[in-house]
């Protein structure tokens, strides 16, 4: 009896086990081909983010106040961006940018999802107003600055000034980041690898 027990415990870990691998070794897998640059002669145009940050570390609300739930975040490959009360020129670029690059997936375009992080609730009242009309598909969240800075290795108000898109696998690890130098075709080369070279999210 006890060892037919001790047979269905180890049934149950290796089928716990398999699953875990089947799930993460997919997206383990883009990141090598992302990396090694696959049977491509290109290399990523992003930067790689420092291992171990995690979306759903970071404390982030949702535009209710309650905390972001994790199959809300997890499950797609996301674009994320970072605003204060206002966006400027150059932020509303951006956004503009990443909407049309979400856009020009076609039929992948659900894999991806725009994420739009608030760092301050005073939202400016005429952007408010665009992101109803323009921008109304984004996933917005609330969170502190600091904690995103010190995840990120950044202080102040860089992640902002700095107009920098950083992307989100489907189970909520930040990977790469690009700054204002970076073009949406730098973004879209390298999503179009991930997506490929994975079939999570």
């Amino acid at each position: 009896m006890n060892e037919e027990i001790k047979n269905n415990n180890n049934l149950k870990s290796y089928m716990l086990w398999l699953l875990i691998l089947t799930f993460i070794a997919p997206i383990g897998a883009a990141y090598w081909l992302y990396s090694s640059g696959g049977t491509d002669e290109t290399v990523n145009r992003g930067e790689f983010v420092k291992v171990g940050v995690q979306m759903m570390d970071l404390g982030l609300l949702t535009l209710d106040g309650s905390k972001a739930e994790k199959n809300k975040v997890y499950g797609h490959w996301h674009m994320m961006y970072f605003m204060d009360s206002d966006c400027d020129k150059k932020c509303e670029e951006t956004i503009y940018t990443m909407r049309q690059i979400k856009t020009s997936f076609h039929k992948e375009s659900p894999r991806i999802t725009n994420v739009l992080i608030h760092f301050d609730k005073n939202i400016n009242s005429e952007f408010r107003g665009k992101i109803k009309t323009h921008y109304a598909n984004f996933d917005r969240y609330y969170a502190d600055k600091e904690v995103f800075n010190q995840a990120l290795g950044y202080a102040g108000n860089e992640l902002t000034e700095k107009n920098i898109v950083f992307i989100v696998d489907p189970i909520g690890n930040v990977i790469l980041k690009y700054n204002n130098e970076k073009t949406a075709k730098d973004i879209i080369s390298d999503i179009k690898r991930l997506l490929k070279a994975s079939h999570i999210g």
